[in-house]
């Protein structure tokens, strides 16, 4: 578990008390935190060893990334798939180092010449001493299986090497709806998880090496949680929990990280200023939940504009400087799941925000206009990215094109969402089929034992 969705995806939708097992969590988390996930007594911990990827290592991981993002691309006919290449050059080493893979990426054009980078990339990662650790370790040990929660994690590549080498079935789940045009498919497993027979099929194009048989439709523990009406707080605890006026309708605004969506306090000033101005802000108010990794900080002068409009509803998130120590609390389901609920519609730069809220019947509108002239980032270019292609015919969000917009949508929010609900459900059903998002977790837990 490399880091901590997995927590909230695997270990709070789960009940492996119940099935007998004796698990043993392979984790990055520090002590401190471990009492926090409340885990079972069939759960055995076991912190992850120090892993320094070699010079060689790191090359062939990163040219088959772009590699594949260009033939992603080309057989695609979607250049924004390559805007997925963003190697950090902040060293005149980096710079160097990823001068020769662009450079060397030109000579590789077809899937056999990528099968043969994948080779290199294998004997270069059971060179290495983490390899080594994990055979001996699994050799040792024997498990049966091993369980991998997020396909991109790096590390994953030579402790799935050392278990395939020590006879060890294994399996990983692909994280999100959007990582597989991506390219960055870390590792190699004997069977991979997918979340729908639309995912299946992105699979089977972007890695044709991978097998049918291999590919196992069991859905995503990430959406259970809306199915499952314990989670949910009234209305009114809602509004008590974070001093929210009951007698205003309510607007979530839910942020995106500053890579995806840099112009989102921006894009906050926008939609407060319209409410404000429109005289709205006697009805509404906005509730607004950043993304859980970043907080509140780069939203802070917005707020303090629009006090009694901006509310801050947050994620109950412990937070880190290091990424796999950034986890969720139980709570935050609760929050993100009353949220969804209570909350009259989301808006967003094309976040999966908007199918939480279409798993609760709430209409989501996606912001669609240039807030800001930027040369690096184009909200036009956001919505060409490959998986937003899932939308196909349909139109199941509501798109603001225009701020002015804005006060004309709130105002008739029931005509819009009547105008894109059926589609949102279609939509919901295309990435994430209905009953593979309530009962995932207990899908795969059985898949695991039994397969």
């Amino acid at each position: 578990m490399p880091d901590g969705v997995g927590i909230r995806n695997y270990i709070y939708s789960s009940d492996f008390d119940d099935f007998g097992l004796e698990v043993t969590l392979l984790h990055n988390f520090k002590p401190d935190t471990i009492t926090d996930f409340c885990l079972q007594e069939s759960i055995k911990l076991q912190q992850l060893s120090t892993y320094k990827e070699s010079f060689q290592e790191k090359f062939y991981r990163e040219l088959i990334h772009l590699v594949r993002l260009k033939y992603n691309a080309k057989i695609k006919t979607n250049s924004s798939i390559l805007s997925n290449y963003m190697p950090k050059k902040n060293a005149l080493k980096l710079k160097l180092f990823y001068a020769i893979v662009e450079f060397c990426s030109k000579f590789y054009i077809s899937q056999g010449q990528i099968q043969n980078l994948e080779i290199q990339y294998q004997k270069a990662i059971r060179s290495s001493k983490l390899y080594q650790y994990y055979y001996n370790y699994f050799k040792e040990h024997k498990p049966t299986k091993l369980f991998c929660t997020h396909q991109r994690a790096v590390i994953a590549a030579p402790i799935f090497a050392a278990a395939k080498d020590a006879g060890i079935k294994t399996l990983t789940a692909i994280y999100s709806w959007d990582n597989l045009p991506k390219a960055r498919l870390a590792l190699r497993a004997d069977e991979y998880l997918v979340w729908s027979p639309y995912m299946k099929d992105e699979l089977t194009t972007y890695y044709p090496e991978i097998k049918d048989q291999q590919i196992k439709i069991l859905g995503t523990p990430q959406f259970q949680f809306h199915y499952d009406d314990s989670y949910l707080w009234t209305k009114e605890k809602l509004a008590e929990f974070y001093d929210l006026d009951l007698n205003k309708k309510w607007l979530c605004f839910s942020g995106d990280d500053k890579t995806t969506s840099p112009f989102d306090p921006e894009y906050l000033q926008d939609i407060a200023e319209e409410i404000y101005s429109s005289g709205l802000a006697t009805e509404w108010q906005i509730l607004l939940r950043p993304v859980p990794v970043e907080g509140f900080d780069k939203y802070q002068k917005v707020i303090d504009k629009f006090p009694e409009i901006i509310k801050k509803t947050g994620a109950d998130w412990v937070m880190s400087s290091n990424w796999s120590d950034v986890y969720p609390k139980e709570t935050d389901l609760n929050i993100l799941s009353s949220l969804c609920e209570h909350a009259d519609a989301v808006i967003n730069v094309g976040s999966t925000m908007a199918l939480d809220f279409g798993m609760h019947h709430k209409p989501a509108i996606y912001l669609n206009y240039e807030v800001k002239p930027n040369s690096h980032w184009s909200i036009k270019r956001v919505y060409k990215f490959q998986h937003f292609r899932s939308m196909g015919e349909l139109t199941p969000v509501i798109w603001l094109n225009d701020k002015k917009d804005l006060p004309e949508i709130i105002m008739n929010l029931g005509k819009y969402h009547q105008q894109t609900k059926e589609d949102m459900q279609t939509w919901c059903e295309r990435i994430i089929p209905k009953e593979l998002r309530v009962s995932s977790s207990h899908l795969i837990n059985q898949y695991l034992i039994n397969n």
